[in-house]
């Protein structure tokens, strides 16, 4: 089982956590799901350090926690929210 992922997007690198959520009742038991954490970075700083915001929700594979993770970093990229603030930028100026 793959433990992390990493891609690049837009200049920023996405590193992709999944960890399997298991209600243990023995040694051996059987993951019942899966939860992802992201993490992005940009020139060595971290932008966003966070698990997906679903309250509780667990995904039945690795392979979907992953996906969904990617694509809600991707979606935060594209949108700029992790972009420097404007009234940051103009007050530095």
């Amino acid at each position: 089982m793959r433990t992390a992922t990493f891609e690049s997007w837009k200049g920023m690198a996405v590193s992709i956590h999944v960890f399997p959520v298991r209600r243990i009742e023995t040694r051996d038991s059987a993951p019942d799901g899966y939860i992802a954490t992201v993490k992005i970075e940009k020139a060595g700083q971290i932008l966003a350090d966070w698990h997906l915001p679903y309250f509780s929700e667990r995904w039945l594979s690795e392979g979907e926690a992953q996906r969904d993770a990617l694509e809600y970093a991707v979606k935060l990229i594209d949108r700029g929210v992790l972009d420097e603030p404007q009234w940051l930028s103009e007050r530095a100026a």
